[in-house]
């Protein structure tokens, strides 16, 4: 893929005027074909290794960790002016490089899915939960009665929550890749890394109105 990316544009920058408009637009077509496969090559890379890694847990700080992914979008929360307000989080159990990713993946998801006329709001808080007061979608499979629920809220586009099943799964898009670009990935890996530390996830929204995506981890890790 790396290959194909390159010679495509090699001949964009060099043969452009020789290959006339449609030339360049099949070139370009290509090249765009050429990024989203490799994307999706390395999210699925990101999903088997969570899958099949051996997680490393130790206590870690939530505070710590979604300061690293907010560090790590920088720049896009820069070009969007993106307000991001966070809530004092909890430490747990957990995998940092996991968590992390997670965490990279909800607000990134919150900065895509705002429309680009939009300024993104973002807000991730915190609270406690037992386990006898879920929500119905939401099914841990750690064994602790109390968790900690992170939520990722946003005034984005919001979805319709008859496709709630549908968002986690691998290459389930709910909108075009020319409306919003992604691979479908990001969400699947997102249950992964919950599940792998014994939690659950789930999401609220109403379409044209934003969403928010509820993360539980165990309080304490077992």
């Amino acid at each position: 893929m790396r290959k194909i990316q390159s010679f495509s544009t090699l001949l964009q920058s060099r043969y452009a005027s020789e290959l006339g408009n449609d030339g360049t637009d099949y070139l370009s077509r290509m090249s765009s074909a050429g990024l989203r496969m490799s994307n999706l090559i390395k999210d699925l890379l990101t999903y088997s290794q969570i899958t099949t890694r051996q997680q490393v847990y130790g206590p870690v700080d939530l505070n710590t960790i979604v300061a690293r992914a907010l560090h790590t979008l920088e720049w896009q929360t820069e070009e969007r002016q993106a307000q991001v307000g966070v809530a004092e989080l909890p430490v747990v159990r957990g995998d940092a490089s996991q968590l992390e990713q997670l965490f990279q993946n909800l607000i990134s998801n919150a900065l895509k899915f705002t429309p680009p006329a939009k300024r993104p709001r973002i807000m991730v808080n915190c609270q406690v939960r037992d386990r006898a007061d879920f929500p119905s979608a939401v099914r841990p499979n750690g064994r602790t009665d109390q968790f900690c629920q992170i939520d990722v809220s946003d005034e984005g586009v919001g979805f319709d929550t008859q496709y709630l099943d549908r968002i986690f799964q691998v290459f389930q898009r709910l909108h075009g890749k020319d409306e919003f670009p992604g691979t479908g990935v990001g969400l699947a890996i997102c249950q992964r890394v919950v599940k792998n530390h014994g939690g659950g996830i789930t999401a609220t929204s109403t379409a044209g109105k934003g969403a928010t995506f509820s993360v539980f981890l165990p309080k304490e890790m077992e």
